[in-house]
Formats: structure tokens, C-alpha cells, sequence
């Protein structure tokens, strides 16, 4: 039997862990075409959780077109696979595509063949840059009136939204609310990772998606029904639990999702031989699993400087401490707050730690101080 316990990629099916009310919430606000802005902080499970929901939505009926704002570097490129993605998601037969492609008057129909030999239609901008926001409202538009000609209901899930920055500003948002909101066939979903920035376009009174629609939080996954999940792949590869201790790997995992499946991964290869699990066993994995990643966690420690490793030593110890105050100051000899905020910075922009929503500085990766605690005992 293999592994059962999947991360770092797309987990679907029987593979996924639970998230049904989540599920069945949004699926409730598609059903009345809302719009949702699914806010989640990183290692959540946001894109599997909508990759699932879409599963769902597609066996009732719906019509699904799913957009990654970080494979798209420009408006250019968004315009094309947000149009293709909505007409491919309302009419599959790909002469009347190429029909419906060919009456846009900023995107023109692109024919382009597969590595298996398959044929697909897509569209692409047909004049400059400065055409791109024009042209993607000209797809949006045409989704619309679509979706309306079929009778389908359409949901327009657009994730990693918080990059919605990266493109024209303020213009770019004022542009496509004035177009979302003239929509009454389409549901959308607007997801990101960055807190701090998907609360401040909509909650921001000045910004364009101000009130466009309701906020849900994507928050950890009730202990009682993960606990359920992972006892019943245990059970299904014929392992046991030995003592009380089964409740520690979410302590360890910090009720994160994805570190959750990456413990739960290793203890089932580790324990594969006797198929026996023991207290003992589940706190040594977040020890293996530092080990695992220790080339990666090498490149970013050279990456610091001596001040900044100084810092990442001290937050391993004490990753609840305030970094400014005087008695983490004092504890760890380190100082003075100028220093610290220049480390503290340049260590959010390396993507090592990330700054909550409370102000807390926070390993990015949550194995990594047990990998700094690793090689300073290496080291003495």
C-alpha cells in the first residue's frame, strides 16, 4: 500500500483531508453566484481545498474556470487564459470555439497542438500591451453574455489574487469591479496567501473591491476530523498507536495542513517495518524531516548575514518572543532594535520568516528551527 499521506502538490479525492464545511459553504455562495475572498494564511491547503471544490461544483452541474495569478507575468498573458479558461469551461466543441474566438476584436484565435497530437483553441491579444486591460475586460465580458446564452451557472475562481498588485495598480482594480459587478451568471472567488494585502483591498474604503463581496477565513482543520482521517489510513495499512501520544503531531505541526501531511508521510514510512507507532517515534520526525531538507535549508542560511543568523538562532529558541523588546534583547545579547528591524526585513523579503497579522515574526517553514538546533549541536 502506498503512502497515503500527500504534500507539496495538488491532493485530491479520498487523499484529501476532510474541509467539508468549508467546501460545502462555498459551494453555497455559488450556488447564489456571490463573491467570496478566501483568505488564508500559507501551507492552509487554499489551492487544493478550491482545485476539490471545483471537483464538486463540475459533478452539479457547474462550469469552472480556474486562474493562477502567479503563472501570468502581465495583463497580456492573464487577458488570454482567463478568456480561453471561461469559454473552454461553457463550450467544449472546438469549432463552435474557434467561432466564438474569432469574434473578439482585441483577442484573436490561437490553434496549437499538444504533445499527444491533441488540437486545442486558446486566443491571444492581437495589439500591444496597452490594449491587454481592454482585451481582458473584453473576455470577461463575453464569459457573461455566454454563460447567459448556455443557462449555466459559471465560477470564475482566480487564486493567488493578493498579485493582483504586480499589474496596473489601482487602474487594474477599479477596471475589472466595474465590469464584476454587471455579472449575473458568474460566481467568483478571489483567494490569496498574502493576509496583510488581500485585507487591505478589501477592507480599504478607498480601494476598488471594497465591499464587492463577503471575507471568508480559511483557518486549521478541526483536530476531531483530521484525527479521524489519518486513523483511518492507519488502520487501512494495518498500523497501531501505542500510549496517548497521537494529539503531539498537531502541537508539532502547529495545526498547519500541510506540515500536518508531512509528518504523518514520515511516520508512516518510518514506522513502515513494524507498523507500530509509539510517543517516542513522533517526536524524532520533525527531527527527520529537517535532516531531509537540510540542502535547502543550507542555501538559505548562506544566503543571511552574521547579524541575521544571529537573529533566526535566537527566534528558533523562542519563536513566541517580541524581537523588540528588552528582555528578548538581553537574553540573546543581540540588539539594537535598529539592527534587529534590518534583519527582521531583510529576512520577510528572503521569504525565511513572515510577519503575522498579530505582528508575530514566524518561521516560514516550521521544520526549520529544528534544523538549526540540529547543526548547533553539530557544531559543538
Amino acid at each position: 500500500m502506498e503512502n497515503p499521506f500527500k504534500y507539496g502538490g495538488v491532493v485530491r479525492g479520498t487523499y484529501f483531508a476532510d474541509r467539508r464545511s468549508e467546501i460545502a459553504e462555498l459551494k453555497h455562495e455559488m450556488k447564489n453566484l456571490n463573491r467570496v475572498f478566501l483568505v488564508s494564511p500559507r501551507r492552509f491547503g487554499k489551492t487544493c481545498l478550491l482545485l476539490n471544490l471545483i471537483d464538486s461544483l463540475k459533478r452539479n452541474g457547474f462550469a469552472c474556470a480556474y486562474i493562477d495569478l502567479n503563472a501570468f507575468p502581465d495583463i497580456r498573458s492573464l487577458a488570454a487564459a482567463l478568456t480561453s479558461g471561461t469559454s473552454k469551461a461553457l463550450e467544449t466543441n472546438k469549432d463552435k470555439l474557434l467561432k466564438i474566438f474569432s469574434g473578439f476584436q482585441k483577442l484573436r484565435p490561437k490553434v496549437s497542438v499538444d504533445q499527444d497530437g491533441t488540437i486545442s483553441a486558446g486566443v491571444e491579444l492581437s495589439f500591444d500591451e496597452r490594449e491587454a486591460l481592454s482585451a481582458l475586460l473584453e473576455g470577461m465580458g463575453h464569459a457573461e453574455t455566454l454563460a447567459a446564452k448556455k443557462g449555466k451557472k459559471l465560477v470564475v475562481i482566480i487564486d493567488e489574487f493578493s498579485d493582483l498588485e504586480k499589474y496596473n495598480g489601482y487602474t487594474m482594480e477599479k477596471a475589472l469591479r466595474s465590469e464584476i459587478q454587471k455579472h449575473n451568471h458568474i460566481g467568483y472567488i478571489f483567494s490569496g496567501s498574502e493576509q496583510s494585502v488581500m485585507l487591505s483591498m478589501i477592507r480599504d474604503r478607498n480601494r476598488a473591491f471594497y465591499k464587492l463581496g463577503r471575507i471568508m477565513e480559511l483557518g486549521p482543520i478541526k483536530r476531531e476530523a483530521y484525527t479521524n482521517f489519518i486513523l483511518n489510513w492507519l488502520k487501512k495499512g494495518g498500523y497501531k498507536i501505542g500510549g496517548e501520544g497521537f494529539a503531539r503531531i498537531f502541537d508539532i505541526g502547529d495545526d498547519v495542513p500541510y506540515n500536518i501531511q508531512r509528518l504523518c508521510n514520515v511516520m508512516w514510512d518510518a514506522a513502515a517495518e513494524s507498523r507500530q507507532i509509539e510517543p517516542s517515534l513522533i517526536e524524532k520526525l520533525p527531527i527527520v524531516i529537517a535532516r531531509q531538507d537540510s540542502p535547502h535549508y543550507e542555501i538559505l542560511w548562506r544566503s543571511t548575514s552574521q547579524s541575521q543568523k544571529v537573529l533566526l538562532i535566537a527566534l528558533s529558541k523562542d519563536q513566541t518572543a517580541k524581537p523588540f523588546s528588552k528582555d528578548f534583547q538581553l537574553t540573546h545579547r543581540i540588539g539594537p532594535s535598529s539592527s534587529i528591524k534590518a534583519s527582521l526585513d531583510s529576512l520577510l523579503k528572503k521569504g525565511i520568516l513572515y510577519k503575522t497579522l498579530k505582528g508575530r515574526y514566524c518561521f516560514t517553514d516550521l521544520f526549520m528551527p529544528y534544523w538549526i538546533d540540529y547543526i548547533k549541536k553539530q557544531i559543538r
